[in-house]
């Protein structure tokens, strides 16, 4: 990225952070304090085993904060992606407040042992079952690849990879239900489209002196 379009990048990207953690958590325990919600599980859905190592696959969501950060040739890329963060973040916020989904099928973690033990109880601890739908951790790496397949597309096949590992990760550690993980997946790829509108950047070419038609 340009020199002189660095500390632009920072200062977007801290406060998209910022806009995250003092939204997500706020919101989280806002809607654990008032006691109603929904359920979204599907018939047979409470079968899928919990599988504590796909924590890891959980956590991957920040990896495609990280690659459209470092992947992102220049401002003008970078901009429209960061406009698209945030009203992905944003159209979250406004369903769980209107429509909030608890998961009553997470496990508690008591006297963890193990890393990934470790690792899932504080996501636990920090991320109470609410926020549910649609899934904010599936909605940010799909973006990113809805995103990058118009403008990064070197990087679009990791961040296709990152989304389905995720949407993945969040059924199998009983943080979110199926549907949750397909609604984030589907206001994500519709923001994708409309936020940056694969438009070029490009400025449309200026007619040449002394030429009739323009420059194509």
């Amino acid at each position: 990225m340009e020199n002189n379009k660095v500390w632009p990048q920072r200062i977007v990207t801290l406060l998209l952070t910022a806009y995250f953690v003092l939204g997500y958590i706020p919101i989280n325990h806002f809607n654990v304090a008032r006691g109603v919600f929904y359920t979204l599980g599907l018939p047979g859905e409470d079968k899928i085993p919990f599988l504590i190592p796909f924590i890891l696959g959980y956590c991957l969501v920040y990896g495609s904060f990280l690659i459209i950060y470092f992947a992102a040739p220049n401002w003008d890329v970078f901009k429209k992606a960061a406009w698209g963060y945030f009203w992905v973040t944003t159209v979250h916020y406004v369903i769980f407040l209107i429509f909030p989904v608890k998961m009553i099928w997470r496990p508690e973690i008591v006297n963890p042992n193990t890393f990934f033990e470790y690792l899932t109880w504080f996501f636990f601890w920090v991320d109470k079952p609410y926020n549910c739908f649609p899934s904010l951790h599936v909605a940010y790496p799909t973006f990113a690849a809805v995103f990058s397949y118009r403008f990064l597309p070197r990087v679009f096949l990791v961040n296709v990879a990152l989304a389905f590992l995720t949407a993945f990760s969040v059924v199998v550690i009983k943080q979110h239900y199926i549907l949750d993980a397909f609604g984030g997946a589907a206001i994500a790829t519709l923001i994708g489209v409309l936020i940056p509108q694969f438009s070029s950047f490009r400025r449309p070419a200026c007619r040449q002196a002394g030429s009739r038609n323009p420059v194509l």
